[in-house]
């Protein structure tokens, strides 16, 4: 509050106070004086009524009664009351209340009470007693002169006050008119970097309030200084901008200025999409061979590149731009991680967007150590109301770490309704993640999830694949699928200690329980030096049967063969001899594992994706189809399939000796008729 109004309110509180008290004690006045008044006026009656009833010529009862009717008759009494020495009431006269209550109103009589006193007097005949009259006046003419006086006391203290609060709002206007003169005009001319009116006029103007020309005259001495240092705290302000806000490599946003979007895109309204609303994506690709990068261009040649990745990402984001969304945002977070914030995208559009960005970042693809190129991995989660910034940059993490996992470049996407288990089991940071894994492999608390897998054409009475299960501690019918904690475990170095667990669970079901079991592995478990030592102690410890082991079958991924080939080959030799059979995932992304078929024993090859689903409309996909199915059929090797999604790619796959699942139903394509699927 203003020190203007501080003064005013403190000054108008005064104010009212004294006309309140005013008032208060004019009507306190005014009514002591009326009750003085009806003491009075009572004790005068009853006084002189006394007299005139104790004369020798009224002591006739007739004349008695017409003296005191004749007073009673004036209005001035509310009653008249002569008693005889035994107590009985000779005469008896008395008004109503009706004239009090019209005088004033019944709260303003409880508020400002009168009282009417009675006034008792003797009467004689002689020297002897012949009784006592009793004389109450009328107040109801105090009521109402006290009323009427009320009002006129009352209109006049409003009257002071509409006539303070008049000359309040002149005096502070004009105040105010000199603080903007004096004060508010000088102070805007040094913000704005001009000169006041007043200091531009040649002689000056003289202070409109005396007490202000110090403080006038304070301001001009520091107009002039802080001219001089504005050009240059400008100057400092935009370099300080750019490096807070900017990567100074790329150009683009930096982290710290992509997190106040990203909030500020968390907290915005409307509807789920609405553009602008709080409803949308986030996209991070990481280039994973950052450092080989710096290590096989020079430091100049390695920053252009890194120019010309941005340049490309964001020519694709205003290219793709929609006018009824707000503008993608790019931003790096750090060294090797992009982001892009998409806000109100929904999926369509958020998939048409991504491929063409992962289409342009594969053609910036340089060639590193041993003659690869480098590579990218995705991550994608969405957002919506509710959502806070730590848990979407921790889905995003988890995405990385699931994509780096799996060595693929596909987009790996973490929705926030999947993902609030984990935050539920003890958070999403590393440190929530390490020691949840850990608790769970001392307390014993990771299973094996069996479930049966039937392939048309199968000669495998019994199949089963295992998927590893971390139980909660407090609830165990909560688990944590390892589609999510392997990830942060590969990233933390637990992955070996998870993957051995569940090859011992693997050997424990195929003693137990008839049929064939498969139990993924991770690449990163082999990249570890005490992997396969304890893969071997597993599964040559006292009581294990071959014959059982070979009903064991370890599923790796086929990325294995191209970037870890010496560990897979020692890999698949552990396991030869020890009877148990591997199994490959993911072969269609690497076809160049073909060339090592022939060198590992491999029971089964799993195709899936976009090979299986895109195999009529590309002759290249069939081809590679042809080239897979006949090297790996002509080596005793099954070749399973999924995600098949029409029934002519089903009966295109039976062709070529394709195992496909037996609970999967094949309709038959929206431009193919049911007589288009031959059940082969």
């Amino acid at each position: 509050m203003s020190l203007l109004k501080q003064l005013l309110i403190s000054v108008s509180l005064a104010v009212c106070v004294i006309l309140a008290g005013t008032l208060w004690f004019a009507l306190d006045g005014a009514r002591s004086y009326l009750n003085d008044r009806l003491r009075v006026d009572a004790e005068n009656a009853a006084s002189s009524l006394a007299l005139s009833l104790s004369q020798p010529s009224n002591q006739d009862p007739v004349t008695q009664e017409l003296l005191m009717t004749a007073l009673f008759d004036s209005g001035q009494y509310r009653s008249i009351v002569f008693t005889t020495p035994a107590g009985e009431v000779a005469f008896l006269r008395e008004r109503g209340v009706e004239a009090r209550t019209m005088a004033a109103p019944g709260w303003f009589q409880a508020w400002l009470p009168l009282t009417a006193p009675t006034a008792a007097r003797a009467v004689s005949d002689g020297w002897k007693q012949a009784g006592e009259v009793a004389v109450t006046p009328e107040d109801s003419f105090a009521w109402r002169t006290l009323w009427r006086m009320t009002w006129q006391v009352l209109l006049l203290v409003i009257g002071a006050g509409l006539l303070w609060a008049i000359f309040a709002v002149f005096l502070i206007r004009w105040l105010k008119r000199a603080l903007q003169s004096e004060v508010a005009e000088q102070v805007q001319a040094i913000a704005e970097g001009g000169v006041s009116r007043a200091a531009a006029s040649p002689q000056g103007r003289a202070p409109r309030v005396k007490e202000l020309a110090q403080v006038r005259t304070v301001i001009e001495s520091v107009r002039e200084r802080v001219r001089a240092t504005a050009d240059e705290q400008n100057r400092h302000i935009e370099t300080l901008r750019i490096e807070l806000n900017t990567d100074p490599i790329t150009g683009v946003a930096n982290r710290k200025y992509f997190l106040n979007e990203l909030r500020r895109a968390l907290r915005a309204g409307g509807g789920a999409h609405a553009a602008g609303g709080a409803y949308g994506h986030v996209l991070i690709f990481r280039q994973r061979d950052l450092a080989a990068i710096n290590a096989s261009l020079e430091r100049e040649q390695a920053d252009a590149w890194l120019r010309g990745v941005v340049n490309t990402v964001t020519a694709l984001l205003a290219g793709s731009r929609n006018p009824d969304r707000p503008v993608p945002q790019l931003a790096r977070l750090n060294g090797s991680d992009f982001v892009v914030l998409l806000v109100g995208y929904d999926g369509p559009d958020t998939t048409d967007l991504i491929q063409a960005l992962r289409q342009a970042l594969d053609t910036l693809r340089v060639r590193v150590a041993n003659d690869r190129l480098c590579r990218w991995s995705y991550a994608l989660t969405d957002y919506g109301p509710g959502c806070d910034v730590g848990r979407v940059l921790a889905r995003l993490d988890h995405g990385l770490m699931r994509a780096e996992n799996a060595g693929h470049d596909e987009v790996e996407y973490i929705a926030s309704s999947d993902y609030r288990v984990v935050a539920a089991n003890g958070g999403t940071g590393e440190t929530a993640w390490k020691e949840l894994i850990q608790a769970g492999l001392r307390e014993g608390r990771l299973t094996l999830s069996v479930q049966e897998a039937r392939y048309r054409g199968d000669d495998t009475d019994e199949r089963h694949e295992a998927l590893l299960m971390l139980g909660d501690a407090s609830d165990s019918a909560t688990a944590i699928s390892g589609y999510l904690f392997m990830p942060p475990a590969v990233r933390l170095g637990l992955s070996g200690a998870c993957d051995l667990r569940a090859i011992e669970l693997g050997a424990q079901w195929v003693r137990d329980h008839a049929g064939e079991l498969a139990v993924r592995v991770s690449l990163a478990s082999l990249l570890q030096p005490d992997f396969l030592p304890g893969m071997e102690r597993i599964l040559t410890a006292e009581g294990r049967r071959r014959d059982d082991l070979r009903r064991l079958v370890l599923e790796i991924d086929a990325h294995g063969f191209v970037a870890y080939p010496e560990e897979l080959q020692a890999f698949c030799g552990l396991a030869a001899r020890a009877g148990v059979g591997v199994g490959l995932r993911r072969l269609a992304e690497q076809p160049a594992a073909l060339l090592r078929l022939h060198r590992v024993g491999i029971r089964y090859i799993k195709l899936g994706g976009e090979l299986i689903s895109d195999l009529l409309e590309s002759p290249g996909a069939t081809q590679l189809i042809v080239a897979i199915t006949e090297a790996a059929i002509g080596q005793g090797v099954k070749v399973y399939a999924h995600d098949v999604s029409n029934g002519p790619t089903a009966a295109l796959l039976l062709e070529y000796g394709v195992l496909l699942p037996e609970s999967s139903a094949f309709p038959p394509r929206d431009d193919e008729g049911e007589g288009a699927f031959v059940d082969h």
